[in-house]
Formats: structure tokens, sequence, C-alpha cells
């Protein structure tokens, strides 16, 4: 036993996060070519140790992830700026491909200012250190990711209101004497549902409290041209604040963005930690990230999410008369499917990879006690026969698990 382990009881600590069903380990996934080794295949299979499988757990929402064109940037990009930048954007890290890409931001959601980040996790951190930096009073989704939580918990001025309840919001604004921010997701990572934001954005105007939308599994998936959740639901970005948005998602790349006030994103330059001590992005993710909001925006990107449309309403069609009772509201690319029972949800999770088939396993404390849940992504690689599988091959497990622990419940009584 080592040093560390003996000292901090390591294993004893592992072993009972196994006995719980919450013992984590990661895999190694490959990428499965598409016919006749080409790319454009998307993130429909991976390959594992054990065999090839769908991959419902993807978040590569438009199969861009192996487009040809973007590929090409990137070569493109390590031709004419290498592989790495080697400093912070603060020292020598920032280049014309960083500052082309955050133009390009800037006029997608019509903010004076982009801010790039390595990770969406660094960038909503930063954000959350910034307004405490300012005192501001946090109020917060319960539901709102785990970037943001964590930090949140330090703030002496938290409230958080319940998922998506602006009521509950609202009559704390009444009662609260602070300046305040308001923060959401655009699409909830483990509900798949989205932000009241036309109610929140009325809520911003009457109590004048800034609007922080994390919009990482929105943008380039929703609204016209891919612009994101506020797109979609309000038109524009005039009354979100702040907004982040990944590259690591239906951009199909790596790294994420802030855009926001010029005066505000000039204060993160200059204190966000997250920011000052990382070495940048290498610049030909910038320049794939550039070919690939080309696609997002243009004919094709449309065409994919179009398709990606009509399978999630292809799987909730299916769900719905197979599995109605697990399955709450979302018309998004997330589909939770809630099993409840962590014992439960492992061997559901078993038993699909058994047929194939590769779906996120979400238990607790990512999602609350007695919610674990599959989370399934559907992505526009995917394909209508492959939804139809899942639906099928799930709806069979889980009635199959849901006999037996019945059967095992009546025998023990």
């Amino acid at each position: 036993m080592t040093l560390v382990n003996r000292v901090f009881g390591i294993t004893a600590l592992l072993n009972e996060r196994k006995k719980k069903g919450l013992f984590r380990e990661c895999q190694i996934c490959a990428r499965v070519p598409g016919p006749d080794g080409g790319h454009g295949h998307g993130s429909r299979e991976l390959r594992t140790a054990s065999g090839t499988f769908l991959n419902f757990a993807s978040n590569d929402y438009l199969g861009l992830t192996d487009h040809p064109e973007i590929l090409e940037a990137l070569r493109e990009g390590i031709a004419e700026y290498g592989a790495g930048t080697g400093s912070s954007p603060l020292v020598t890290g920032l280049t014309p491909a960083h500052e082309e890409l955050s133009e390009r931001l800037r006029d997608i959601t019509g903010k004076e200012a982009v801010l790039l980040f390595s990770t969406g996790f660094a960038a909503n951190q930063a954000l959350i250190k910034a307004f405490m930096a300012l005192k501001a009073g946090i109020c917060l989704d319960r539901l709102a990711h785990a970037s943001m939580q964590d930090l949140a918990f330090y703030s002496r001025n938290l409230f958080r209101f319940r998922h998506n309840d602006t009521d509950h919001l609202e009559r704390h604004l009444i009662a609260g004497n602070s300046p305040g921010i308001i923060v959401t997701e655009g699409v909830f990572s483990m509900d798949g549902d989205l932000a009241p934001l036309k109610r929140l954005q009325e809520l911003r105007e009457k109590f004048r409290t800034p609007l922080i939308l994390d919009d990482a599994h929105g943008f380039g998936v929703h609204g016209p041209r891919g612009h994101g959740t506020p797109a979609l639901v309000c038109g524009s970005f005039e009354n979100t604040d702040i907004y982040m948005g990944t590259l690591s998602k239906a951009v199909g790349l790596s790294g994420a963005f802030i855009a926001g006030e010029r005066e505000f994103l000039s204060f993160m330059t200059n204190t966000s930690r997250e920011y000052i001590y990382s070495t940048m992005a290498p610049a030909f993710l910038a320049r794939g990230a550039l070919k690939s909001l080309n696609i997002i925006e243009g004919s094709e990107g449309e065409e994919r999410r179009g398709h990606l449309a009509t399978l999630i309403r292809r799987f909730r069609a299916n769900m719905a008369e197979l599995l109605p009772e697990y399955c709450p509201e979302s018309e998004t690319a997330i589909q939770p499917v809630i099993i409840g029972n962590t014992e439960n949800l492992a061997r559901v999770a078993a038993e699909l990879r058994r047929e194939g088939i590769i779906a996120g396993a979400i238990r607790p404390p990512t999602v609350p006690e007695g919610t674990a849940r599959l989370r399934i992504t559907l992505t526009a690689a995917h394909r209508e026969q492959d939804t139809d599988f899942l639906a099928e091959k799930l709806s069979g497990i889980v009635r199959m698990i849901r006999n037996k622990t019945s059967a095992n419940t009546e025998n023990t009584a």
C-alpha cells in the first residue's frame, strides 16, 4: 500500500463508492471510420476494448467531429501556426486566428467583446469568480452545471431557485437589497429542457438584474443559423447580458467563449486566473472552429439540424409508446430516461452494452438522489434505424429488470 493510500484511506473510500454504485473509471474509446475508411461519420459509432458500439453518449450534436472540411482547416492551421501557442493570451499566445474567431463570435452574438477559454468548465468558473469579486448576489438555477455550482457555494450571497421556477426567483428578487445576477442554462445538460428565457428576461428588466446564460448545449444546435437558445426563444441575444458557449459540442472541436460587455470582459481579462494563467488553446483549433461555424450557419448546418430534429421526434414518439413513465419532457437532443435506482441503472447500462449500445449512465451526485438516469444524446450522425433500435432494446431491458425487481420484492416479502 502506498503512503498516500495508507495515510488517507483511499482504498476504503473507493470501496464505499463501489458499494453504492457510484464508482467511476475511464474507458479508452476510438472513432470508427465511415464507409471505406472515410470521414464524415461523426460520433455514430465507437470502439472500446470490449467491442464496437452505437454511441448515444456524445455531445457531437451535428456530427461534425470528423467533417473533412474541418479536418483540412485544422491541417492548414497546424502548418501556419504550429501545434501549440506556448503561452497565455496575455503574453504571446493570442494569434490572428484567435482574433478572427473572436470577431466571428462577436458578430453571431451581437456582443461587444469575446474571451476564448480552453474549456467551458474554466469559462464558467471564471465567470462566477468575477461576479463574486464584484460582490454580486448570485441567483442560480438549482440544476445549473457543476462548473457554476461548485464556486457559487463559496459566495456569501447565493440563492438557488427551484429549477425553472421563475415565481420562486421573483419572490427572492422582490426581497433583495444588493446588486445581483440571474444565472441559468439555455439547455439543461441532464434534463434536456429549456430555460424560460422570456420570463427571465422580464425579471431582468423589472429588477435591473443582469442575465447570465450558459448555452453549452444550445449553441450551434438551436435557433436560426444555429445561433443558440436566445435566438430560438427570444429572437436575439439582446437581453442576455453575458453568454457562454462551447466549441466542444455542436461545433465539434474543443474550447469555449464568453461574449458580453467590453468593460466586463476587460475586468475578467485583468482578474480571471483561469484566463491569465492558462496557455492559450492552439491556433489550429480556432481555424477549425471558423470552418465549423461556416458549416453550421450554412445550408449543410440547416440540413443537419433538420435531420436531428426528425430523429428527436421519432425517438420521443417511440418512447411515448414504449416507456412513457420513464421519459420526462424534452424536445432537445438530450433525452433522459429516469431509472431512479443506481443499481438498476447499472444493470440497464450493462444490458445495453451487450446489445451494442453505449449511453451515459448518470448517477448522484451529478443528479439528485433517486433520479439516476440514462442520458441519451442524439446526433445528426445517427440514422432513423439507430433510434428505432435503441428504443426497442431499451424498452425491453427496462421491462425485464422491472419485472425481476418486482419478483424479488415479492419473494422477499
